[in-house]
């Protein structure tokens, strides 16, 4: 019985769910990556591989972000509340003038809608999570690249409450010496394939390295 030959293509083979493991170079095995980076089997160095698993280095800033890039980061919390809180504002709207001109008792009605829509507009899209976003897109235009670990992968229960995030994804990256932490909600399904342990760039704000994202954005 012939044995299944493993393909030394792919950079990195994760066989249960939990665990994050790469090809060995020197033996052809998929092992768990240690603190040494070394084979459990044969000893051999794992650091090239690693790196080859990390991918190509983000380029240099400023970068372009495509639409469906910068629309996946910046979207509202409640997406339904938001589309309600529009189409009031925009009935309210264009009552305004018609209570102006026309039948002043619209007027009452015109505000009642402007009112509602703002309020549900506002609620749906908090400040902090506009300016949250905005620190995403700003680090993956104009951030400095760092080489980065994935810490832990954090699926969501309910994507639909939480601007569509489906996972969040922790990392950790050296600048100056100085460990930071780093937390990046995605939208994106393969997000989830993602496992602790691997390895990926960053890219963060030089004047204010909390504000970071991984590197390459999704579709």
């Amino acid at each position: 019985m012939r044995r299944a030959r493993i393909s030394l293509d792919a950079p990195y083979l994760s066989p249960e769910p939990g665990e994050f493991r790469i090809v060995c170079p020197g033996c052809g095995h998929a092992v768990t990556v240690g603190a040494e980076a070394r084979c459990m089997k044969c000893g051999a160095s794992l650091e090239a591989a690693l790196n080859a698993a990390r991918g190509p280095p983000p380029p240099l800033p400023p970068r372009r972000l495509t639409r469906a890039q910068r629309a996946a980061v910046s979207r509202p919390k409640l997406h339904k509340h938001y589309v309600v809180g529009t189409l009031a504002l925009w009935a309210g709207v264009m009552l305004l003038p018609v209570g102006l001109f026309f039948l002043r008792p619209l007027l009452l009605q015109s505000a009642i809608f402007i009112g509602m829509g703002l309020l549900f507009r506002r609620t749906s899209w908090p400040v902090a999570l506009r300016r949250e976003q905005q620190r995403q897109l700003k680090a993956w235009v104009w951030g400095l690249p760092a080489a980065a670990e994935i810490t832990r992968v954090e699926r969501q229960v309910a994507p639909t409450l939480h601007a569509g995030r489906l996972v969040q994804l922790d990392y950790v990256f050296t600048v100056h010496g100085q460990r930071v932490e780093g937390r990046m909600p995605s939208p994106h399904a393969s997000d989830l394939l993602r496992r602790p342990g691997e390895r990926v760039w960053a890219v963060y704000v030089a004047e204010d390295p909390g504000a970071s994202a991984l590197w390459p954005p999704g579709p």
